[in-house]
């Protein structure tokens, strides 16, 4: 295959239809809307740490593969390797979390690959990609390749990551798994007594509340929900993060996901009489779904597990979705039918130094036999 590389500054430079034929078959936050949303609205921008160097491969004039990448200049928000650049460059000086980053931006969820028309090609089109990405990297002087929440399926991949010199990170993930559910009583046969009773005890004080779910496309709400879920999404940011901390989105950003995404987009609403009390949004895609963003006018028990748990998992199972990853964090999910899955991460090291102290820090990681691999216990 005679490939042509080229390394592009925003995603707007690439054809939409070139690159959403390659995301068939990916999650739905690696589609051209999605990025460009992020992009466009400055969101990702270099003034917050993010420069977009999306590496894009050609085959007789042809998109054949992407590789949607950042450029990282700051150590912060970057949820997979649990602050390991941050500890070491701390601890040694050297600029680790300069470089490279592959992952969906600012979204903790196992849903990260490349982009690449037949599943047959998966094995070439990732060593030449990873072979031109190396490039980059040692000829820009990065410190370091990272892969966060790897979702690729495809069967050899972690192993030629190790050999191209990764060190594999793992971390654990909740998801739910629609089991042949045929009802949501169905789904709560499968707890314990105990458990299934205090998920109907709270379902039931939702509705004594006399308080109303529902889950809507995104093509069917009203235009101003896209201000009213940035306006409840920052309720809820400065509930934990406090009035400091900038929120990673924007207003803007709300507005090109109803411009542009609402395809995609679901919303579970939750209204108490004439008034609209709390909203959560959904991405939806093929047999997945993905809970991304909550908040509420109201602090009312057991509501956020109404509106971002149950009535989604009630939607999932009357839509014979497979998967819903209900977003990072929380040991409550655990109790409300979740099960804890393995994620994996990945870390390149470039410059000799760099590599070898990094390496020699690295001391719970054990070396492969006959190459310089490294995996993590």
């Amino acid at each position: 295959m005679a490939v042509r590389f080229e390394m592009v500054s925003g995603i707007e430079r690439v054809d939409p239809a070139a690159w959403n034929r390659l995301s068939r078959q990916a999650a739905p936050m690696l589609e051209w809307e999605y990025l460009y949303s992020l992009e466009r609205s400055g969101v990702l921008s270099p003034e917050r740490g993010f420069v977009p160097r999306h590496i894009l491969a050609y085959n007789d004039g042809r998109l054949v593969a992407t590789a949607p990448l950042y450029e990282r200049t700051r150590p912060w928000v970057e949820f997979g390797d649990g602050g390991l650049l941050r500890f070491l460059g701390e601890l040694t000086g050297f600029p680790y979390y300069v470089g490279l980053m592959a992952t969906v931006p600012l979204t903790p969820v196992p849903a990260y690959q490349f982009l690449y028309g037949s599943p047959h090609d998966a094995a070439q089109i990732y060593t030449m990609m990873a072979e031109y990405v190396d490039f980059v990297c040692e000829t820009r002087g990065f410190a370091t390749w990272r892969i966060y929440f790897f979702a690729d399926p495809s069967p050899g991949l972690h192993e030629m990551l190790l050999r191209k010199g990764f060190v594999g990170l793992r971390s654990e993930y909740c998801l739910w798994q629609n089991k042949g559910y045929q009802s949501f009583d169905d789904f709560l046969a499968t707890f314990r007594a105990p458990r299934r009773h205090k998920i109907r005890r709270e379902i039931r004080d939702i509705e004594a509340e006399g308080i109303r779910l529902a889950m809507v496309p995104g093509e069917d709400v009203p235009e101003d929900y896209y201000d009213i879920m940035f306006d409840l999404y920052s309720l809820t940011w400065r509930k934990y993060m406090g009035h400091h901390v900038r929120p990673f989105l924007n207003r803007r950003f709300f507005h090109l996901l109803g411009r542009l995404y609402r395809h995609r987009l679901l919303f579970s609403v939750a209204h108490q009489g004439r008034e609209l009390l709390a909203m959560a949004v959904f991405y939806h895609k093929g047999k997945q779904l993905y809970g991304r963003y909550w908040g509420s006018y109201d602090q009312i028990p057991f509501l956020h597990f109404a509106v971002c748990y149950y009535e989604p998992i009630r939607f999932a199972i009357s839509h014979g979705i497979e998967t819903f990853d209900p977003g990072f964090g929380g040991e409550h999910k655990t109790y409300r039918g979740f099960e804890s899955t393995t994620v994996q991460h990945y870390i390149k090291f470039y410059g000799e130094e760099q590599v070898q102290t990094a390496y020699s820090i690295l001391g719970r990681y054990e070396r492969a036999p006959k190459n310089h691999d490294r995996l993590a216990r």
